[in-house]
């Protein structure tokens, strides 16, 4: 089984009082280290589930450089697997350090920051964004504070794995008093900071998520997306309006009418299970008159054939036959 590999780098620095002591008890270190092997891989769990794995390795110069620990991940993911479930679905290594917050510093960007901006304070609701696809406005109780986040953001601040291990990170600073602040880097170039009040705020989120059961959704437009559907179902009617599909591992009907997705299959002899269509769709969500999202294919981008197991062939729909008049 074919498989992909993309290594991401990020560098952690626990600052102390003295600049130069460069030192740490390894009581203290070897726990932290652990720790955020753990929050890398259940950060991607959460947000790739089977579909990626990551190893996260510390770097041979970590023996010259005690306390500037520089971390490598190396994140595997099936190629088969990845283009079967959802071509656009798998977040790549990068993306996951950017949502934990290692590799982006703005409060919005990533994990610690919004923990830090929460301050354990109980959230009120978790709004998606019309104009933002993939956002949420988060407003705390009785605060009036409210800030938009990435909606993979707010699932890691809701996952107890993740925000144990987050905890676990801030155990020098935290427990052991080893340190007074943290700070990740980037290609030696600073990108967060986290002193004292800091960590202190983001451990108290991880105390308490402090989350909402749901997240409400705001009314939504008709949006076109660029979308991966699988022949999923016989379809024995040429003139058939909505054929069956598997989109992001889920079956759904789509709407062909204006593609030649049908007079294509004729062509060919048939429509087969697991034919791939990658297609611009358009996507109506639910409203008071539908209570299921509609979606309608636009334009057929690029088509594979499935594995020809079995031929489904299509037929036109024939006219009823005139009935004969009655012998008299």
């Amino acid at each position: 089984m074919a498989e992909e590999q993309n290594r991401e780098r990020f560098q952690v620095a626990y600052v102390g009082d003295d600049d130069n002591d460069h030192s740490m008890d390894v009581e203290a270190l070897a726990p932290a280290l652990l720790a955020f092997g753990k929050l890398i891989r259940a950060a991607n769990a959460e947000l790739n589930k089977d579909r990626a794995r990551m190893k996260v390795l510390v770097d041979s110069e970590f023996e010259h450089k005690c306390f500037l620990i520089n971390f490598e991940t190396l994140q595997t993911i099936l190629d088969t697997v990845k283009d079967f479930l959802n071509d656009e679905g798998v977040k790549h290594a990068a993306d996951v350090l950017q949502k934990v917050g290692v590799t982006a510093g703005t409060a919005a960007a990533g994990l610690f920051g919004y923990l830090r901006w929460r301050n354990g304070r109980k959230v009120e609701s978790a709004v998606e964004v019309n104009n933002s696809p993939g956002s949420l406005v988060i407003k705390l109780e009785g605060e009036g504070h409210s800030l938009q986040i990435g909606k993979d953001v707010f699932r890691l601040s809701q996952n107890p794995a993740v925000l144990e291990a987050v905890e676990g990170t801030l155990a020098p600073i935290n427990d052991h008093k080893e340190a007074k602040g943290i700070e990740f880097r980037k290609d030696n170039k600073l990108i967060a900071t986290y002193r004292n009040e800091d960590v202190k705020a983001i451990a108290a989120s991880c105390e308490d998520p402090g989350g909402v059961d749901f997240i409400e959704e705001a009314e939504e437009e008709p949006k076109v997306v660029t979308a991966v559907l699988y022949s999923h179902g016989p379809v024995f009617d040429v003139k058939a309006p909505n054929w069956r599909f598997l989109y992001r591992r889920k079956p759904i009907y789509a709407d062909i009418r204006e593609t030649n997705i049908a007079k294509d299959a004729v062509k060919r002899g048939g429509s087969f299970m697991n034919d791939r269509y990658k297609v611009k769709m358009e996507v109506t969500p639910p409203n008071e008159d539908r209570a299921e999202t509609h979606y309608k294919v636009i334009e057929v981008l690029e088509f594979t054939a499935g594995e020809q197991q079995i031929n489904m062939k299509l037929r036109a729909r024939r006219k009823p036959a005139k009935k004969r008049a009655a012998s008299k």
